[in-house]
């Protein structure tokens, strides 16, 4: 950890120094490629991709000393033997080819200038090209910054491809428009003007009448475009690359998911070399198709490479200061969260643009994390209608921990007064679905001290998860906050998964139990309704929360037990999690209901819900548990007790 200014200035002069190093795509110096020297005479040499040293003609020159030495052995003028080494370099050397032979339009200038790739650039490209070379086929997924031309540099890698390396190499260019796929193959369109014909020409003719896919004459290429609100137009295509553009925008509509639109391109394409896939978009939120992509590649789970160029290492976004005192004042007054950037890597000059940025345009931390994120966990959760400040839920974070125990509730029956008489007992097994950080304390006797919650959901793999919540109310009665101490997470009957609830409450010291009523309800709504699940167990578990004001109960109207959710009430719910999330107002360990927690997000229509994806069943059932909590009596010693045990030892087994 970086502490002093010193040690940031020193860290920070090493980062200007590498950032000043030269890039010459000419001479090859800087390249991320494995580059190997080619003497081209006594004084000149450049530095080739050491891929093309297993060239025969590349061998003979490097075996000759020179290319001039090979050119008088061979007894061809030393002009003929650059030629045919500039040649294959174009088909080696991807950056020389860039700089040589490709125009690309100026963002500022709009000025068409030759491709030096820039750093950034050289990121994805030095992903690319690894794959390439390896002959493995080449599977990128692409988290995007601004203003830094991912895009087109993966539009025109492809374009190499078809140019140099394979015939008859098909491309598809998907994106949510087909307006937006236009723009992309318009950086072809510009290629093929501007390419140098002593190189090779490049024309683009319409395919059987079609206006918007495009054949290169002399390559026999096809270039698909198509969009997710049209994707019929591509599926049949037989395509070896594809290019699918900001995923993160494409939506789920009446018979199309982003998936299944990905799945019938990507399925096209085979596990060959220098077949390619590239999925990119900015961070359009958190739980959508294209995050949980980013999270499989990111965990492994999946064949794509991960690739995220964050704001910092883009040239556009540094300001240099006016002297050294300027520096040396920057370094010793940075916030904790520019310190933050500094450790990913960030340069003072970066960050002295970043602070400028953000108080020019009068930003906070979360809204110049959506618009320049420093990481991808923060390009993701500074997006979107997100609920909660992500700051908040972050904070959070460091209560999280493993549990010290995973199992089940058994008695001798799943239901009844068997189900929580003497036989009850907690059944540790990796794989149950009841994960506890604390076992009821026995050794201390006091009143309302635990609470059980229940979110339910479905029986069947797909549905909704039902959720049991329980939390310790212990040290209210210090002044302190509500630790959440347990979590169920299960498909199951919906009766027997109430009963799952009563069980838990009754080994955690006989706890308040709160059911979220809206699925036992018959007609979903606060009329009358026949008898539900509740009122059954009422005659085996009295400590049940009820929802009808006591002075009506007193009055003689009849009580209706769980928690009713109605719009209302869940604004309600959502306004109350959102302060305790801010205020520390609980204790989380479960990353699982943090994680449903940075999912959760306002909707169009003004409600509240998980991301298309997602669920949000622990932080319903959760917030539900602290609802009740804060209209419940503070928890009181009622005696205390010696030379007991805590309930995990009496009543816990080993195993199944």
């Amino acid at each position: 950890m970086i502490r002093t200014a010193d040690d940031i200035l020193k860290t920070d002069r090493k980062r200007m120094k590498m950032l000043a190093a030269p890039y010459d795509p000419l001479s090859g110096k800087g390249s991320p490629l494995p580059r190997r020297r080619l003497q081209a005479d006594d004084v000149h040499y450049a530095m080739l991709p050491e891929k093309m040293f297993s060239l025969p003609l590349i061998k003979a020159m490097e075996a000759a000393g020179s290319i001039a030495s090979y050119a008088l052995s061979a007894g061809i003028t030393y002009k003929e033997a650059m030629a045919a080494v500039t040649l294959l370099r174009m088909a080696y050397d991807f950056e020389y080819w860039c700089a040589t032979c490709v125009k690309v339009q100026d963002k500022l200038t709009k000025r068409m200038v030759p491709f030096v790739l820039r750093r950034p650039q050289l990121k994805l490209f030095e992903a690319m090209i690894d794959d390439l070379f390896a002959d493995r086929p080449v599977r990128i997924i692409l988290l995007k910054a601004r203003q830094w031309g991912g895009s087109t540099l993966v539009q025109i890698f492809m374009a190499w491809i078809q140019l140099f390396h394979r015939r008859r190499w098909h491309s598809a260019i998907v994106a949510d428009l087909e307006d937006q796929s236009r723009n992309i193959k318009a950086m072809y369109s510009r290629l093929a003007a501007n390419h140098p014909r002593e190189v090779s020409t490049v024309t683009f003719t319409g395919f059987e009448g079609s206006s918007k896919n495009k054949r290169i004459a002399e390559r026999d290429c096809i270039i698909y475009l198509g969009s997710m609100q049209k994707p019929d137009a591509i599926r049949s295509a037989d395509v070896m690359m594809a290019h699918l553009s900001e995923v993160g925008l494409w939506r789920q509509t009446d018979g199309k998911r982003p998936e299944d639109v990905v799945q019938s391109i990507a399925g096209t394409v085979p596990l060959e070399p220098y077949s390619v896939i590239v999925m990119e978009s900015t961070a359009k939120g958190i739980g959508n198709y294209f995050h949980r992509q980013w999270c499989k590649a990111v965990g492994g789970e999946s064949g794509y490479k991960p690739v995220f160029v964050p704001w910092f290492e883009i040239e556009l976004y540094r300001l240099p200061f006016k002297n050294d005192e300027e520096r040396r004042a920057m370094a010793g007054s940075l916030t904790s969260h520019e310190r933050h950037v500094f450790e990913l890597g960030a340069t003072l000059e970066a960050i002295n643009w970043y602070r400028r940025k953000r108080h020019t345009d009068a930003y906070d931390d979360w809204r110049m994390g959506c618009e320049f994120p420093s990481d991808p966990t923060e390009a993701f959760q500074s997006t979107g209608r997100r609920a909660h400040n992500p700051e908040y839920v972050s904070a959070m974070r460091r209560y999280v921990r493993d549990p010290i125990a995973k199992g089940d509730m058994s008695a001798d029956a799943p239901h009844g007064k068997e189900a929580i008489d003497g036989s009850l007992r907690f059944v540790q097994s990796a794989e149950g679905p009841l994960w506890i950080w604390a076992h009821p304390d026995r050794s201390t006797a006091m009143s309302r001290r635990y609470i059980v919650s229940m979110d339910i959901g479905g029986r069947t793999p797909g549905a909704d998860w039902s959720v049991i919540s329980v939390i310790d109310r212990y040290w209210l009665a210090e002044g302190g906050v509500e630790e959440c101490i347990a979590t169920c997470r299960f498909h199951l009957d919906q009766d027997l998964a109430v009963w799952k609830a009563v069980q838990i409450a009754k080994y955690y010291c006989d706890a308040l139990l709160v059911v979220e009523a809206n699925s036992l309800d018959d007609k979903g709504t606060e009329g009358d309704h026949s008898l539900t699940i509740l009122d059954e167990i009422k005659g085996y578990y009295t400590n049940l929360y009820s929802r009808t004001d006591p002075q009506r109960i007193r009055e003689g109207a009849p009580e209706r037990y769980g928690f009713f959710t109605s719009s209302a009430s869940k604004s309600d719910l959502v306004n109350q999690m959102n302060k305790r999330l801010r205020e520390n107002g609980y204790i989380e360990h479960d990353a699982r209901a943090l994680d449903e927690a940075d999912t959760y997000e306002i909707k169009t229509d003004g409600s509240y819900g998980a991301v298309d994806g997602e669920h949000d069943d622990i932080y319903m059932s959760r917030a539900i548990a602290l609802k009740a909590s804060q209209t419940t009596p503070l928890p009181a010693m009622i005696r205390p007790r010696e030379n007991t045990q805590p309930h995990d030892t009496l009543l816990t087994e080993a195993s199944f």
